[in-house]
């Protein structure tokens, strides 16, 4: 009986021992990019009716805003739902053309079109996932910005109570 609860027991350890499962949608910088088009219902959209809608200022409608946020890694609360949006605009604008580099467990990605000086979107690596760092990829004034409507907008909504 002994030797059959140390293998028990040994495979117990192994098993438990066993780091988590990568979250599918983000085993990879292409898969959390996609989880974010699926977020948004646009994978199959051709980078010219992404790149009219954005120009024409067409509204793009979040489908799952559970798999939106879960694509950062430093989603801090809804004042980040326009950092987000900003992310999510800069890669739907050349998503036929996006190109990654990795070093290490940071991989920067921008469309092969876009300016050099244009800021890269950021995505770390954390516990097997890659997330996108919000506050690396949305350069600061933009940031700065978008947060102040963010604050303007609240403002305005506790008035009209």
């Amino acid at each position: 009986m002994r030797p059959l609860t140390l293998t028990v027991l040994a495979v117990l350890l192994i098993v438990s021992c066993k780091s988590e499962p990568t979250p599918t949608g983000f085993e990879s910088p292409s898969a959390t990019i996609d989880s974010l088009f699926r977020a948004y219902g646009v994978q199959g959209m051709p980078q010219d009716e992404a790149r009219r809608r954005l120009q024409a200022h067409e509204r793009f409608e979040l489908l799952d805003s559970k798999l939106f946020r879960s694509c950062f890694s430093d989603w801090q609360g809804e004042h980040d739902q326009a950092l987000g949006g900003f992310v999510f605009g800069q890669l739907v604008a050349g998503k036929d053309e996006l190109e990654i580099d990795l070093e290490g467990h940071t991989a920067k990605v921008r469309a092969a079109s876009a300016p050099v000086e244009l800021t890269p979107i950021v995505l770390v690596k954390q516990d097997a996932a890659w997330k996108i760092d919000l506050r690396q990829s949305v350069p600061p004034q933009v940031r700065q910005s978008l947060y102040e409507v963010y604050r303007r907008a609240r403002r305005a909504e506790r008035k009209a109570r």
